[in-house]
């Protein structure tokens, strides 16, 4: 049974990439000592919503080129360095997306390989990227941790990657 019928194949992938850039690759709660903490970690930047206390340095927007070098430990630097690098590697498909959406003819013609499959093996990419970012917030961070846009990424790849282009 076919997920997308391939003639919206296409449209899928612009609409997927969007949807990537719009969901949260990882949704952080966390408690310590009456403090509570909801963190929302975009492609683009980082949200914290603080509860129970103000806290002395604490900055609850970061873009997600300044999430490293805010982090206190290693491994949390190293998460922080890979969601900018999905960021980053974000940033192709996004781009040939919005290419796409305007001239989907004229890209079918003059890229040698599907453009839907390029979609898939790109938005893949940033799908492993956060996901392997997430796993380290999972066993760094207190609290729970939550990967919801890469498995979003991921599956969003595995459909385009699996489309039958007849």
């Amino acid at each position: 049974m076919a997920w997308v019928k391939s003639e919206y194949a296409g449209e899928f992938a612009v609409l997927a990439t969007w949807l990537v850039g719009l969901a949260p690759w990882s949704v952080s709660l966390f408690e310590i000592e009456g403090v509570t903490v909801i963190g929302f970690r975009f492609l683009p930047f980082r949200f914290q919503f603080i509860f129970g206390a103000t806290l002395p340095g604490e900055r609850p927007f970061l873009w997600a080129w300044q999430v490293a070098g805010f982090q206190g430990s290693a491994p949390l630097a190293l998460a922080g360095t890979l969601g900018f690098a999905a960021f980053a590697t974000f940033l192709l498909p996004l781009g040939l997306s919005l290419y796409y959406y305007v001239a989907e003819d004229h890209m079918d013609a003059t890229l040698p390989i599907d453009p839907v499959r390029l979609f898939g093996g790109l938005l893949g990419l940033v799908g492993v990227l956060t996901l392997a970012a997430s796993g380290l917030f999972i066993t760094s961070f207190p609290g729970i941790t939550v990967p919801v846009g890469a498995l979003v990424a991921l599956v969003f790849a595995y459909l385009l990657l699996t489309i039958d282009r007849a």
